[in-house]
């Protein structure tokens, strides 16, 4: 419950030329987070994981494209070239994406940046860290209920 509360505090922080990237181990509930935000931005169509297709697309109730898209994969492709091509996509869209880290330096210096790191503690409960270097943001979490 507490991963649906978080996704519900962040969806509205969430706007085209902006990557949202999560990052954690298998089954540490990425897709799960990202499939609260989608819901909570007005995707009112099934959401699905991207593992096998790569990149999901999405449109919010705002009208605005939502990029999900799991890099897990593209470490496989040999060519740097065919994993640039998803790049054509990001412009004016909200992205979402899991296991960012083959493609995060692409993306550091064109797009607003909110990292999540996702772990597993002991208990199974899940410990999320967030990075942002939006102030509004940082505030919202940072205040207690």
């Amino acid at each position: 419950m507490a991963t649906k509360l978080l996704a519900e505090k962040i969806a509205p922080f969430l706007h085209p030329n902006l990557c949202l990237l999560l990052e954690g181990p298998l089954a540490a509930g990425k897709t799960t987070f990202a499939k609260y935000l989608l819901q909570f931005l007005g995707v009112i169509e099934p959401v699905t994981s991207p593992t096998f297709l790569i990149m999901q697309q999405y449109t919010t109730k705002d009208d605005v494209g939502v990029n999900h898209m799991d890099c897990y994969r593209l470490s496989g492709l040999e060519q740097q070239e065919e994993w640039k091509i998803y790049f054509d996509y990001f412009l004016d869209r909200i992205n979402i994406i899991e296991w960012p880290a083959l493609i995060s330096n692409q993306i550091s210096s064109k797009y607003e940046i909110i990292k999540i790191i996702i772990k597993i503690g002991n208990d199974q409960k899940r410990l999320f860290t967030i990075k942002t270097n939006n102030p509004n943001l940082s505030a919202t979490l940072g205040k207690e209920e």
